[in-house]
């Protein structure tokens, strides 16, 4: 941290397309790009090129990339009233419409007031019984030698739990064809972001992705479209405890009751963020846990001394100590929101760095980014839970770490992930080892969330079988 002012536009930053900035080498490589950023210093220039300048009608347009704890949080927390969320691809919009993830001002506030007592802690602890009960159900339909893409595996199990915490009713049938659609919004959303071309392709324009993108869509909205109607029959109200039903009781901020579309924005967001982030997390953590037998053997002796063969509660989330140093290494590993949305000053300002950011300058942060900077985290890309003893956290600059982003915008169902992910890690690994099948490379792939590129395919190993051979510690 320095005491002198720094222009912004004085600051160095990587060689760049004169006409496409960095995204050619962005898109070629997003995490690697983000990474060869850390030797430009607390903040990196990152030129968009002369037609994003044309586009945007902004000379000199750059994004600013944030390499330093303080200043991630000088945005995010200390001066976040400066920053607004800089606009997002087409795709997107219609995918999230105006939900909690989107909004900016009163109404993003009136919106996390609103779902704050679904996520109350205490309210959350209440989901327990559910999750441990659809893991324990999967479990069952495992057997000692059985190959499952972990992937896969982990994506129904979520979407059974978040889709009867959204709509009181299981998924069922509906699991495939949810999954299929999310996949194709990942998609399309990451190729606007990436390319500036796809940005302004409008999406009526008939490709074989944008076909398969909105028959994804329609599918979606038909289902939520008729769960409101039914919902909203005489006979129907007021009969469940759902995340549907707290909507459809719900009032805007000027007291007026919800629209069909306000409830659908809402539920998409929820069960894009509350589904599939923690079920990539979950296959990274299954990933990471095939590697190492000295951290299987640790969580294995700790689920044997707190649980014995009973299933998880929440009461015994504050004993499984290593469990939870295991899951936030995997988040801190393999974030699964890995590039956090720009924003924009609204005012001058200037960063703990020293540098002088303009009004209506953009400035982005990554989570993969700073998890894995050797400033932050000796050795960053090892697999090391006691990172997260509770003495190595202390220690550590704050926002150093921030897998759910932070201030008025961090994601409001931290806590639901937290319990959802170590209670699914409990309750699955007290019965069962799971080993990566041979031959397969695992890279990650940096879509709207960090899925593996390929899948994960693993064998499932009864917990009462000998480790048939050491593997990496």
């Amino acid at each position: 941290m320095t005491n002198q002012a720094i222009p912004a536009t004085s600051l160095p930053g990587p060689p760049v397309s004169r006409w496409f900035g960095f995204f050619p080498e962005f898109r070629q490589d997003s995490l690697g790009f983000l990474l060869r950023c850390h030797s430009y210093g607390d903040v990196a220039k990152l030129p968009m090129g002369r037609m994003a300048e044309f586009f945007f009608r902004h000379p000199d347009l750059a994004m600013y990339f944030l390499n330093h704890p303080d200043d991630v949080k000088h945005v995010l927390v200390t001066n976040q009233h400066n920053y607004t969320k800089t606009r997002v691809p087409p795709g997107e919009s219609l995918v999230f419409g105006k939900g909690v993830l989107h909004t900016e001002g009163e109404t993003h506030h009136h919106q996390r007031r609103l779902f704050l007592p679904f996520f109350h802690r205490d309210h959350v602890a209440s989901y327990a019984g559910l999750i441990t009960e659809k893991a324990a159900a999967l479990a069952t339909s495992w057997h000692d030698g059985a190959k499952v893409d972990i992937g896969r595996e982990m994506t129904q199990l979520t979407l059974s739990i978040i889709w009867r915490l959204l709509f009181g009713r299981d998924v069922s049938s509906d699991a495939t064809q949810v999954a299929e659609a999310l996949t194709a919004g990942h998609y399309i959303v990451s190729k606007q972001y990436n390319s500036l071309l796809a940005w302004i392709t409008p999406l009526w324009v008939p490709t074989t992705q944008h076909r398969r993108f909105f028959r994804g869509q329609q599918f979606i909205d038909g289902r939520i479209r008729s769960f409101i109607q039914n919902r909203r029959a005489p006979q129907h109200q007021n009969q469940n405890e759902d995340m549907l039903s707290l909507l459809l009781a719900a009032t805007d901020e000027a007291g007026q009751p919800l629209s069909d579309k306000e409830i659908r924005d809402e539920l998409v967001t929820f069960m894009i963020a509350g589904h599939d982030t923690t079920a990539n997390a979950l296959t990274w953590t299954w990933y990471l846990l095939s590697q190492s037998s000295t951290v299987r053997t640790r969580l294995a002796h700790e689920l044997e001394t707190v649980l014995g063969n009973r299933l998880p509660t929440a009461a015994d989330m504050p004993r499984l100590l290593y469990t939870k140093m295991i899951w936030e290494e995997a988040l801190r590993l393999y974030p699964p929101a890995w590039l956090l949305h720009a924003r924009k000053s609204r005012a001058e300002d200037r960063l703990p760095s020293g540098v002088l950011l303009q009004a209506d300058t953009r400035v982005v942060h990554s989570p993969w980014s700073m998890h894995r900077n050797a400033r932050w985290f000796p050795d960053p890309n090892r697999f090391d839970p006691d990172r997260f003893s509770p003495e190595a956290k202390q220690a550590r600059l704050a926002f150093s770490y921030f897998p759910f982003g932070g201030g008025g915008r961090r994601c409001l169902g931290e806590s639901f992930a937290e319990l959802e992910g170590l209670l699914i890690v409990a309750t699955l690994s007290s019965k069962f080892r799971l080993r990566l099948v041979e031959g397969q490379t695992i890279l990650p792939d940096p879509l709207m969330t960090l899925r593996p590129k390929v899948p994960v395919h693993m064998t499932i190993e009864s917990v009462s079988t000998p480790e048939p051979h050491p593997t990496t510690s």
